[in-house]
């Protein structure tokens, strides 16, 4: 049996729904989250490319970190939130209207393997969402539809060859995501390769595709402190949140380490993919 992320993504749009308080929280997920590090590092390289007022999709916009990054970073950009998720959409509409961005960032509940608006968007961030999702090919066939011409998708997944992982793979073996245990309950299979992800994206338009690995050696460490730890603890009892404060007091200054050892490092694998394609 795996964890349950939503039930805690949930809990924490309670907890945190204040406007100093998501803050608050945004940054704290931004320092101690290394794919934001990464992630946050392709979206500076592509505004610094993008049209003058671009618009923006967050296909599965979650707790609406990412939104509030790029939002805040370009004043410009028009940013479209969706996610199946009704209690996170409206948190984030009360958020977002609360700061005064409701004008420019705007959620809505959506299906991602239903959603496309043909070459309405200069980017798409997809964000640990695609594994969640059976019919992901048509996902990605609908970002590239949904692209403009020069359009960019930054997407992050978990890896199939994740350092975490307790047993081995055949590389070969069509049936990996067959009656497997995965950490996370909510996902439809453990992972990708980053050639079949590939394809996958040549396949549907997309002509510029780059494929790297996240939490390698040091960065799966990283995972294993920051959030595997906590997930479980959170999982068993949510009174495990009144000390989670202390144990990131504690441990912080060797998860940044981690982390930063994952960005200076070329990683040959790892738990996660980070995925810029264009079109």
């Amino acid at each position: 049996m795996g964890m349950k992320y939503e039930p805690i993504k949930d809990f924490l749009t309670k907890v945190f729904r204040a406007p100093f308080a998501r803050r608050l929280f945004y940054k704290a997920i931004d320092i101690l989250l290394l794919r934001t590090w990464h992630i946050h590092k392709y979206i500076k390289l592509w505004l610094k490319q993008a049209p003058p007022e671009p618009d923006v999709l967050d296909a599965g916009s979650g707790l609406g970190q990412h939104s509030y990054f790029i939002a805040r970073h370009c004043p410009k950009c028009k940013i479209i939130g969706i996610d199946i998720n009704q209690r996170q959409v409206d948190d984030a509409n009360y958020f977002f209207q609360r700061i005064g961005y409701g004008d420019r960032v705007k959620f809505q509940t959506g299906n991602l393997e239903q959603y496309v608006c043909p070459q309405c968007f200069d980017l798409v961030l997809n964000i640990e969402v695609i594994e969640h999702i059976l019919n992901d090919k048509q996902v990605l066939d609908n970002f590239s539809r949904s692209l403009r011409k020069g359009g960019w998708l930054i997407l992050s997944t978990p890896s199939l060859y994740a350092e975490s992982h307790d047993h081995e793979h055949d590389e070969h073996d069509s049936d990996h995501d067959k009656d497997k245990d995965y950490f996370v309950d909510e996902h439809v299979r453990e992972g990708y390769d980053p050639e079949e992800l590939k394809q996958m994206l040549e396949n549907v338009g997309f002509t510029d595709v780059n494929v790297k690995f996240m939490y390698g050696k040091w960065g799966g460490k990283a995972w294993v402190l920051s959030m595997k730890w906590p997930i479980i603890m959170l999982n068993k009892s949510f009174l495990f949140f009144l000390i989670l404060p202390v144990y990131y007091l504690i441990l912080s200054p060797v998860i940044l380490l981690f982390d930063w050892l994952d960005t200076v490092t070329e990683n040959k694998r790892g738990g996660s993919l980070l995925v810029i394609a264009k079109k």
